[in-house]
């Protein structure tokens, strides 16, 4: 920080002698009539100067640099302006800006979800919509796309998590509280593909879901960030329960760009941490009559530790440290403290993306398109430790224990194309889309207990005499393993065809009708044989060692799978003003899957607009989701600590013949009903207010059931002939539930001073409620089981998401300075501690964190500084764990949060990482 502080006060001083050289742009935007044009984006190449024109279609630009610079204009619908304006130093020029329609919608930019029709802001849309500008992304002090779409929007959630496995590195956003894939996202328009990751663990997220990766789509290639709260499944096919996020690239020519941030974690109470560096870029260039666009980008951050010191760790010498307050006052045994991590993982990322748009023709009626990119992720994670003397250790390969440590790699790709035109009246477009998400899972600082202590060669066998027969040599025991990979693949081709059509109606109807198809793949590799194999070998109390790699025992040839299958779907949708004040539209979807059925849905949503000030709107809508093929075919077992000890537990598709003992059900699609209604209200052209209800039910919803491990449970596994798990959970439509709330907006802007202020409030209360629990199985019936999910789960759903969120941001800028305050609101929520209190829940107060950033334009550099929850907020520590001097001989005395070695929620909303400083640079390359 002091390297980049130095390097920021030389760049000052060195461009002292062009301060003041900056002059005025004013003018008007209209359209090709001659018609104001308001709410059109203004910018001038090079600077984060922006500007948005008024209801008269005025703006204006301050402290531009003197000179020759470019600017830009760009509104949905219209064809991109740009033209060099002259700049006096001091004075002020007059440069009024006439846009003209596009014949078609052909671009990636003409891109709103919510319709398919024209419009020129999402204001005209009958449903709700939030766009984020790329400025507004640059804004939140974080490279995550993820972090910054919940920092933006309160009715995303991006809690983090740690010790949940592959969650740890892969981790999912969710909308209004749902399950992470009842959410469509989309990039440029066209279907993203989700991750291979199946989140087995319930914190943070719906157990058994998967969701798409934000994180893999670098936030400094993106235009905007497009939120549609509302169920579109009509619109756009499967999982648009929830809503749709449409994520839109950059698109050229543009100045190309490098930028550079650095930032860490500097708090009251933890040594500063988690240092992140952030590296990106942009480079557009003319192709033809188009356009390509280049984007990079490169993460590395370090990790944090937010856990506490462990009051049972002796190192094997039976002494322990003395703590107070989760901090070691006296040294007694050489294992460092804290021993366990709860907080970030280290984690290295490369991620890049392109865009092209090349129209064929001048009159821009027919292009071609393709988009893309590429991203690698080193992650890290930790699980529990396994003490010196713990039985899945041996103290001849870790004399003082060890913390096993998953460090996965993860590889994603995707590329689109497609060719539009306009044909007889028709707008067409025809193109396809590939994704991959690859996940592998490496572990380190590990062993496979049931190989013995020997890390050379064989060990002697155990008493079933597995190890060093004739068959099977044995092989030795190993510190890391691959223990497997996840791979998921989507294939994606379409076509749409739209055209306005005279049906003797007051205006013309906008018809769109299209045809796509989907293939989905979803493989399991097996591990390495060290990674799943159970050796034989006793444990070191000479109990039966427990097979595999500990943390995580390999994928076995049993659990390994290669399946697919394909999706067609048919849709039409129409839109049409019935009168200059109410707009209709509806939509309809067939869909038929080759491994479950059909689905047939469909959408109303009404527009009505009694005066220019105000618009009323609702929308009725019917969804489903189709059981991924992670849930049908996911298998596996992993370790999960029930009641304080580990338990190998067994993951297994509805098929398996453990599953079908406990009285597993064929998986069948969920279905869903979407209700909304809501108001844009405009008193002045300055402010804008809008409120909408929403109400979702989603019946036979999918996720992993509860772990199902008593003494019947067992009996009936052994009659199965199955011995190697401690406990079976498979996937089950077992619930229905209930989602409800509103979302209120507000948008101010004023001229302040020289200045403008522009204040943007957003709220969100939403409640998830469970309406209905299947019963137990009837083999289960008489069991000691408490129910279909457990408490963890029902936590997960109904509690762990806040109820309300809310953000206040107040902007200020002027001249080449700017400045920006942000409020973050997050209410009460609930969770279940991990592994220890399985029917424990604990409750957490409503938080505000408030965030600060200051940006000053130094002749070519644009400068930042911020913090990020500037006054060092946590969530409340859970009110049963007690963590004290040991040297009293005190315990704490229940098993919640691990014996306090994790102070912090399982899953808190907004983290437990404290403080964080950053400062970023950009400066444009020409």
């Amino acid at each position: 920080m002091r390297v980049l502080a130095s390097v920021l006060l030389a760049s000052t001083f060195a461009s002292a002698p062009m301060l003041g050289q900056t002059g005025t742009i004013r003018g008007r935007v209209a359209d090709t009539s001659g018609t104001a044009m308001a709410r059109v984006a203004i910018s001038v190449d090079g600077t984060s100067l922006r500007a948005t024109s008024s209801d008269r279609g005025e703006y204006l630009l301050t402290g531009v640099p003197a000179g020759s610079v470019r600017i830009r204009a760009r509104l949905i619908g219209h064809t991109p302006y740009e033209a060099w304006v002259t700049v006096p130093a001091g004075g002020e020029v007059r440069h009024d800006i006439a846009l003209t329609p596009t014949p078609i919608s052909l671009a990636a930019i003409d891109v709103v979800v919510g319709s398919r029709a024209r419009h020129t802001a999402a204001e005209e849309l009958a449903v709700p919509v939030d766009v984020f500008t790329s400025e507004q992304l640059a804004q939140q002090g974080s490279p995550e796309t993820g972090q910054i779409l919940q920092a933006l929007s309160p009715s995303v959630n991006f809690p983090r998590q740690s010790v949940t496995d592959a969650t740890d590195i892969v981790r999912p956003f969710t909308l209004r509280g749902l399950s992470p894939d009842h959410t469509l996202v989309l990039l440029n328009g066209w279907r993203r593909h989700q991750t291979a990751v199946v989140n087995t663990f319930a914190y943070g997220t719906n157990a058994g879901s998967s969701g798409v990766d934000l994180n893999a789509i670098p936030s400094s290639a993106l235009d905007r960030i497009e939120v549609l709260r509302d169920g579109a499944a009509a619109q756009y096919g499967s999982d648009a329960i929830a809503g749709v996020v449409n994520a839109v690239l950059r698109e050229g020519p543009f100045t190309p760009f490098l930028n550079a941030s650095i930032g860490r974690y500097a708090t009251a109470d933890y040594p500063d941490d988690g240092t992140t560096a952030n590296l990106n870029g942009g480079w557009s260039t003319r192709v033809g009559r188009g356009s390509l666009s280049l984007f990079g980008e490169l993460i590395n951050r370090e990790p944090t530790n937010r856990a506490w010191a462990d009051i049972y760790e002796d190192a094997g010498t039976g002494q322990t440290d003395s703590i107070v307050g989760g901090r070691v006052v006296v040294k007694r045994n050489p294992v460092p403290q804290p021993n366990h991590h709860w907080g970030d993982g280290l984690e290295r990322d490369v991620l890049t993306m392109f865009n092209l748009r090349m129209p064929l023709v001048d009159d821009r009626t027919r292009e071609f398109y393709a988009f893309g990119g590429f991203s690698f992720r080193r992650g890290n994670g930790q699980g529990y430790r396994r003490y010196a003397g713990n039985y899945r250790n041996f103290t001849e390969i870790y004399p003082l224990g060890f913390l096993p440590e998953f460090r996965p790699d993860v590889v994603d790709a995707s590329l689109a194309a497609g060719y539009r035109a306009l044909l007889r009246n028709w707008a067409v477009e025809l193109g396809g889309s590939f994704g991959h998400n690859g996940f592998e899972y490496n572990l380190r600082n590990t062993l496979n207990t049931s190989l013995g202590p020997c890390l050379t060669t064989p060990c002697a066998p155990g008493p079933d005499g597995i190890l060093g027969n004739a068959d099977d040599p044995g092989i030795p025991n190993q510190t890391s393993f691959f223990a497997g990979r996840l791979v998921r693949q989507e294939l994606s081709t379409g076509v749409t065809a739209t055209r306005s059509l005279d049906l003797g109606l007051p205006s013309p109807v906008n018809l769109a009708i299209g045809a796509a198809f989907r293939y989905e793949r979803f493989q399991i590799t097996q591990g390495e044989r060290a990674s799943w194999i159970d050796g034989g070998h006793l444990a070191s109390d000479s109990s039966d060692a427990p097979g595999g790699s500990q943390v995580f025992p390999g994928f076995a040839p049993s659990d390994e799978t290669d399946v697919s299958r394909t999706n067609f779907g048919f849709f039409a949708d129409a839109e049409t003003q019935l009168s200059r004040q109410l707009l209709l539209a509806a939509a309809g979807r067939f869909e038929s899957y080759s491994d479950f059925g059909q689905a047939i849905t469909g959408k109303l949503a009404l527009r009505y607009a009694p005066t220019q000030q105000l618009t009323l709107r609702a929308a009725a809508s019917t969804g489903f989701r189709a059981p991924g093929l992670g849930q049908s075919h996911f298998s596996k077992v992993v370790t999960n600590v029930i009641a304080g000890a580990p338990v190998d537990v067994g993951i297994f598709p509805v098929g398996h013949r453990a599953s079908r003992a406990l009285g597993s059900r064929d998986l069948r699609e969920e279905s869903s009903v979407n209700l909304s209604a809501g108001l844009a209200f405009s008193p002045t052209p300055n402010l804008t207010l809008t409120a909408d209800l929403f109400r979702i039910t989603i019946n036979d919803r999918i996720l992993l059931g509860a772990t199902f491990d008593d003494d019947t449970t067992l009996a009936i596994l052994a009659r199965e002939g199955i011995t190697n798990v401690g406990g079976v959970q498979y996937f089950t439509n077992g619930l229905d539930t209930r989602t409800t709330g509103l979302d209120l907006t507000a948008n101010w802007t004023s001229q302040l001073g020289t200045g403008t202020l522009d204040l943007t409030a957003a709220v969100n209360f939403t409640e998830n409620v469970i309406t209905s629990i299947d019963p137990l199985p009837p083999v289960l019936q008489n069991s000691a089981e408490p129910g279909l999910i457990d408490t963890v789960t029902y936590i997960a759903i109904t509690e762990e998401r806040p109820d309300t969120r809310a953000t206040l941001t107040a902007l200020y800028t002027r001249g080449q300075w700017r400045a920006l305050a942000r409020a973050s609101y997050f209410g009460e929520f609930s969770s279940a501690q991990p592994g220890y209190c399985d029917l424990c829940r604990e409750r957490y107060g409503a938080k505000t964190l408030f965030d600060i950033e200051a940006g000053y334009r130094l002749g070519r550099f644009d400068l930042t500084l911020g913090v990020r929850n500037l006054f060092d907020t946590y969530p409340d520590q859970p009110s049963s764990t007690r963590v004290v001097d040991t040297s009293t001989g005190d315990r704490a005395l229940d098993y919640n949060n691990n014996f306090g070695t994790f102070p912090w929620a399982a899953a808190s909303p907004f983290g437990y990482n404290g403080r964080y400083v950053y400062a970023r640079v950009g400066v444009p390359l020409r």
